[in-house]
């Protein structure tokens, strides 16, 4: 089956939901009963949260009027019933992410933690979430803990974690979202709960093609190593320009941890339109990665193969 997130900040687009549609046509299937009020959803990961050995979902959704009150944010887990007929039953985690959440685990002074890192647009924050214990049930709220990681860079568009420098450690790799976009990368510390999440800016300068209510550049980012078999180095990134209407292919300058230098190149120009989430895959088995491209504007699919 394919998970459906919908809905957006536009007029008549606000009315989200999640679903699901089998692959052969049948459905979708709405899992969200959203009794209160409105809400549009972006992602979903599949994640076992309250620990029973089945795949709940877990989402951020937001709504954000363009003019009067109503503004609000959750990030929140559906729970797997064993069925898909029926709506998940919704449990909050906390107010504030509100588009992009990713799951991952991290090294403590006392052992890895279960964590969930928000990307939080709107409310302008990376904010990592966990639970302190060793038992990472979601279920108990008295057991989730929260820190900002990051609050002064505008509009978080984005997270991964990846080891970016080869040294052996997990880092974050952000953008964020706006008139002024940029490419960041955080070293994640021996214990994310307290030490220092060290910034490094990789690209900035990207600018939406058209102003507009909603327009900013960057898009999402992620490593990719061109060759599947060649993956002892540091990877190279590939990241959307969003409303700058381009995506771009950056790599390391050298292999050196300490060196957080790349060059960029811009591979795709679709005009000033958008340039969504670029995706990619080894499709033909030749070992070479290919880039998958969508043009919102423009209504099309470029596809890029490494050589």
């Amino acid at each position: 089956m394919v998970a459906i997130p919908d809905g957006f900040l536009v007029p008549f687009k606000t009315d989200g939901s999640i679903s699901l549609v089998d692959i052969d046509g049948k459905g979708p299937y709405k899992l969200t009963d959203d009794q209160t009020g409105k809400w549009f959803y972006h992602r979903v990961v599949w994640k076992d949260m309250d620990l029973d050995g089945d795949l709940d979902i877990l989402t951020c959704r937001a709504r954000e009027p363009v003019i009067g009150i109503g503004k609000d944010s959750e990030m929140l887990w559906l729970e797997n019933p064993g069925n898909y007929y029926t709506p998940w039953r919704p449990t909050v985690i906390a107010h504030g992410p509100d588009i992009f959440v990713i799951d991952a685990v991290l090294n403590t002074t006392d052992g890895p933690r279960d964590c969930l890192i928000a990307a939080q647009f709107f409310t302008s924050s990376l904010t990592i979430y966990w639970v302190d214990n060793k038992i990472a049930n979601w279920t108990d709220a008295s057991k989730i803990k929260s820190r900002v990681i990051d609050n002064s860079i505008g509009n978080v568009f984005d997270v991964t974690v990846t080891d970016l420098n080869n040294d052996g450690k997990p880092d974050l790799l952000v953008t964020n979202n706006g008139e002024i976009g940029s490419l960041y990368a955080y070293e994640v510390p021996s214990d994310f709960r307290s030490g220092d999440f060290k910034r490094h800016s990789i690209a900035t300068g990207f600018k939406p093609g058209k102003s507009g209510t909603g327009k900013g550049a960057p898009g999402a980012a992620m490593p990719v190593y061109p060759n599947t078999k060649v993956n002892a180095s540091k990877p190279s990134i590939l990241l959307s320009g969003d409303d700058d209407g381009k995506a771009y292919y950056l790599e390391p300058v050298s292999n050196e941890p300490s060196d957080w230098l790349y060059s960029m190149m811009m591979f795709l120009d679709a005009g000033d339109g958008t340039v969504g989430e670029l995706s990619f895959a080894d499709v033909d088995g030749d070992s070479y990665v290919e880039v998958f491209a969508p043009s919102y504007s423009t209504n099309e699919l470029f596809v890029y193969r490494f050589t």
